[in-house]
């Protein structure tokens, strides 16, 4: 009995956050951060400590709001994740401390400091970047005492104008959607001039003879800034459809070359805003048939929408046959792809007897009509439906040929991609709830940080799994190359590490390894390997 009561078990959940811990230092977050922004001695936890811990929560996937942190690694194998023991140092205040030291430092040239060397550790190709830029709800009221004006009403992306939000913007590599830059900005901050600031700041670090090309949507597509930027830089982006010279383009008829399966276009030049560029008119098949059957929606509501509404019209009386007649014609011309038929025009003698002659006009008129469609118009519509315009300053073909052009304006979806990963309800949280507004700028950083290390872990575990020609299955069971690294964390879920402690040693154990989750750790390499190994 002696014996066993010198014995002592306990366990901690390791899950998939070892293979994120491997990829932090992998791309070196605590030795960057810690150079930085040097660590008090004092404290037990550098801040590239706890910038790591914030990560490694926020890719917890537990929908578990920061300021539960501390909680959150009550239950985690923290020993692993920084090499020593510091279970008791974490706490909500020294967390906090850290995001104000972020905040004072800059957080937009440490994001910048820390995807640099990540792009530069795993290869990523920097030759297409993507800019865009979404809102994050907030909850609560913020006062301006920090002389911030962070939180506020704006358009919101997320179709919620009654919450106050801020906004975050990010530059992407094209090459496994890995984020190169990031900013949280003012809540209300229009996209076309923050794009315009912020592609004017990225001139000093475009290399003379650089093939680099920035791509966005039509927010970066006004005369001002793309006069602004073109001679810094090559872009390419969506054309506004509401432009007079791009509706017309819009209707145009022999779209003859095939840009790949799918897709048909022509290529045009143009000099809008002053800048020569070229055009490229895009149909898509796929977009073409959804838009059709989109229209076909629309016109029928517009119909059922005005019939009702001429019902009751009908029912007005209008002194005057020119008051009715008018009247109805200023109600139809609101309509889009509907115009009045044949007129009924009803006369009806108001009171009884013969009128006065002082009396007013004693008839009323009502009048009504059968709506019928437009088919100019609608076919109008219908022509523009599935089709785009794509506009670059790049005026070498061999450079970039409208197949070129077509597919990596496709690629804006990586940045995308990456902002429905920020708002996705099990990542961290999809609202935030820390009171001071600097704190929060710096958690956006953090929140970037994370998709950072999401995208590169994936990306490099592709990597890895087409250089070894292997494979791991997918949710149905079949063999893939391509994993989402969200699969890959929900494969790893129940691996747990249990301590075993005696007077003279301390021994651990990885418990539920298997031989896929093996398998993938062999794929990624020894050092994900030895962070799930017994010791």
């Amino acid at each position: 009995m002696e014996n066993i009561m010198k014995e002592r078990y306990s366990s901690k959940n390791l899950d998939h956050l070892g293979i994120v811990s491997q990829i932090c230092d992998e791309i070196g977050i605590v030795e960057i951060i810690d150079k930085l922004i040097p660590p008090d001695q004092q404290m037990k936890l550098s801040h590239g400590e706890c910038i790591k811990l914030m990560i490694i929560n926020g890719l917890g996937f537990t929908s578990r709001p920061l300021y539960l942190e501390a909680q959150f690694f009550s239950s985690r194998a923290v020993n692993r994740f920084l090499r020593k023991d510091c279970e008791d140092a974490i706490n909500d205040d020294r967390l906090r401390r850290a995001l104000d030291r972020i905040f004072a430092f800059g957080c937009d040239p440490l994001f910048a400091s820390i995807a640099s060397q990540a792009a530069l550790r795993f290869g990523v190709t920097k030759k297409f970047r993507h800019l865009d830029s979404t809102s994050m709800e907030v909850h609560g009221e913020y006062e301006d005492k920090e002389g911030l004006q962070l939180i506020t009403f704006g358009y919101s992306k997320d179709h919620r104008p009654d919450l106050k939000q801020f906004m975050i913007y990010l530059m992407s590599s094209q090459d496994g959607d890995v984020p190169l830059l990031a900013k949280t900005v003012e809540g209300n901050t229009s996209d076309k001039k923050l794009f315009r600031e912020r592609l004017k700041e990225l001139q000093n670090q475009i290399q003379e003879g650089e093939n680099t090309y920035f791509v966005a949507d039509s927010a970066l597509y006004t005369g001002e800034t793309i006069k602004e930027i073109s001679s810094l830089m090559k872009w390419l982006t969506r054309v506004p459809s509401n432009l007079s010279e791009a509706k017309q383009m819009l209707q145009c008829d022999d779209l003859l070359e095939e840009l790949e399966p799918g897709y048909i276009g022509k290529e045009f030049t143009s000099e809008y805003g002053g800048i020569q560029q070229r055009w490229l008119l895009v149909h898509s098949e796929q977009a073409y048939l959804r838009g059709e059957k989109t229209l076909k929606k629309q016109i029928q509501k517009e119909k059922d929408q005005a019939t009702r509404k001429l019902n009751q019209q009908s029912r007005i009386n209008f002194d005057c046959e020119k008051d009715a007649r008018e009247a109805l014609s200023r109600w139809v011309k609101k309509l889009k792809y509907h115009d009045q038929g044949e007129i009924i025009l009803t006369k009806t003698k108001v009171g009884k007897g013969r009128p006065r002659s002082d009396a007013p006009s004693a008839y009323r008129y009502r009048i009504a009509t059968v709506l019928k469609e437009l088919p100019l118009r609608i076919e109008t519509a219908l022509r523009e439906k599935g089709r785009f315009i794509i506009a670059t300053n790049e005026l070498d073909l061999t450079r970039l040929n409208c197949q070129e052009l077509l597919q990596n304006y496709k690629g804006q979806q990586s940045v995308e991609r990456g902002f429905r990963f920020l708002k996705e309800p099990a990542f961290m949280t999809s609202s935030v709830f820390l009171k001071s507004q600097k704190r929060i700028v710096a958690l956006g950083t953090v929140m970037c940080l994370c998709l950072l290390v999401y995208m590169i872990a994936q990306r490099y575990l592709r990597n890895r799994l087409e250089q070894a020609k292997a494979f791991v299955p997918n949710q149905l069971g079949k063999a893939t190359c391509t994993p989402t690294m969200r699969w890959i964390f929900q494969l790893f879920e129940g691996v747990h590490l249990l301590i075993h402690r005696t007077r003279s040693r301390t021994r651990e154990i990885i418990l539920n390894m298997n031989s896929v989750r093996s398998h993938i750790l062999s794929i990624l390499g020894p050092p994900f390997v030895k962070i799930y190994s017994n010791s």
